[in-house]
């Protein structure tokens, strides 16, 4: 297969990676990318529903047909150059973006309106998580926590005001991972955890 580059830029708008599209069935993605690198199972007996090309991981409907349900680019904390080999086939060209820009740079890059976007925080033990929800793709950011007191993330997101949360964090983030979703990626937001919203305008409005 033909290696081919593509748009970082046209990803996030669109949530397909070259010819890769959530809800593809499983042997058509065989097709295009190949045979995985690796892949997981829950039971041993079926068929494995999570392969892994490279830092490109897809997990399937764990029924027939074996639709991709959504699948992920991992270690983009990793990424500092122009391109990034993602598998044997595709390359990202990252058309100005990197693993530190901030969420309110791509909330003002043109790639969607902020209206369209959400965005959600939470505190995980230590540690602060956020993530830039719109249509199917989700932005998953760390967020580095060194300049909270006893590193105490919990009690700092509750003492906070939402505009002095942005401040402080905006500009410390670092993208971990991207998830595209075969439905919209809010879904994906559960009252299992405490996510606390902020729509992306506000978001940008605090961030200026």
């Amino acid at each position: 297969m033909r290696k081919q580059l593509v748009s970082f830029r046209d990803f996030l708008k669109t949530g397909t990676l070259g010819p890769v599209i959530p809800g593809m069935k499983m042997i058509e993605i065989a097709k295009v990318l190949g045979a995985p690198d690796g892949w997981l199972t829950e039971y041993a007996e079926t068929v494995p529903d999570y392969w892994f090309y490279g830092t490109l991981e897809a997990s399937f409907d764990k029924d027939p047909p074996y639709e991709l349900d959504w699948f992920q680019i991992e270690h983009v904390h990793a990424i500092r150059g122009k391109t990034e080999r993602i598998t044997d086939q595709f390359a990202l060209s990252m058309d100005g973006f990197n693993s530190r820009t901030k969420p309110s740079e791509f909330l003002a890059a043109g790639l969607w309106t902020p209206e369209e976007a959400m965005v959600f925080y939470t505190a995980s033990r230590d540690d602060i998580e956020l993530n830039i929800c719109v249509g199917p793709i989700q932005i998953y950011f760390r967020v580095d926590t060194d300049f909270i007191e006893d590193r105490d993330a919990k009690k700092y997101l509750n003492g906070v005001t939402v505009s002095q949360l942005i401040s402080d964090i905006d500009h410390r983030t670092e993208i971990d991972s991207i998830y595209s979703y075969s439905h919209p990626a809010i879904e994906q937001i559960t009252n299992a955890i405490d996510w606390r919203p902020i729509g992306g305008r506000d978001y940008l409005n605090f961030a200026r």
